[in-house]
């Protein structure tokens, strides 16, 4: 559990739905100085991980589809869910259950739409929003593991990513994120903005942000959780 979401032109994104119908540490040095260069971005970001932008495409064509097109909504739920289990294959402990719960969720809902079940907008954004909580989870761990790496600057776009899950996991939930929340994601762009400009970053700013925004991010999981 980059911010800095990779510029998705208009057209990628009509190629990606196209195409599928929708298919993402600890420093040794007591501080450390980020130069921004290209292979520091997220282009380093592993393959298996998809970006804001196309996790974003997914769900407004799954929205879109969900009353009107039930087997493109299925389709690109199903496609949601290969991506979601894919990571979840190599994430750590922390994340890897709870992408692949809703990689199973995401599963359930194609299936049910399939069948012609009636499924609530709620219902899909709720599921969404565990989705991006999973989502988080994974971003704020690859920040960790790329603190501990070295690679600052990717560090940095991890955790201002996890932030921006937390905040749109708890928009989609319906919940009202508290001050302190807020603060923890704010706080986390602020230090990405700092790596950007190539500032000075203590590794215990970073441990501290980072710890911040993963018990905010618990918290919203609690509340967020799926009742079975």
């Amino acid at each position: 559990m980059r911010t800095r979401t990779r510029t998705t032109t208009l057209a990628a994104i009509c190629s990606l739905l196209a195409a599928s119908a929708c298919q993402r540490g600890e420093d040794s040095r007591p501080t450390v100085e980020t130069a921004m260069s290209p292979g520091a971005t997220a282009e380093d970001r592993p393959s298996s991980i998809a970006t804001d932008a196309e996790w974003q495409a997914r769900f407004d064509t799954i929205r879109m589809t969900f009353t009107r097109d039930t087997a493109a909504a299925a389709q690109a739920l199903r496609s949601a869910a290969t991506t979601a289990r894919r990571e979840a294959d190599e994430a750590n402990d922390s994340a890897r259950a709870a992408l692949a719960r809703s990689a199973d969720e995401m599963d359930s809902l194609a299936a049910g739409v399939s069948r012609g079940a009636r499924r609530s907008q709620q219902s899909l954004d709720s599921a969404f929003a565990r989705l991006a909580h999973a989502e988080a989870l994974n971003r704020l761990a690859a920040a960790s593991d790329a603190w501990g790496k070295e690679q600052h600057a990717r560090a940095g776009e991890d955790l201002e990513a996890a932030a921006d899950l937390l905040e749109r996991s708890a928009k989609d939930a319906g919940v009202k994120l508290d001050a302190v929340a807020t603060k923890a994601a704010a706080d986390a762009r602020a230090l990405n903005g700092r790596l950007r400009e190539s500032a000075q970053v203590t590794a215990d700013e970073f441990r501290k942000s980072a710890a911040d925004l993963d018990a905010e991010l618990r918290k919203l999981g609690d509340r967020i959780a799926r009742k079975s």
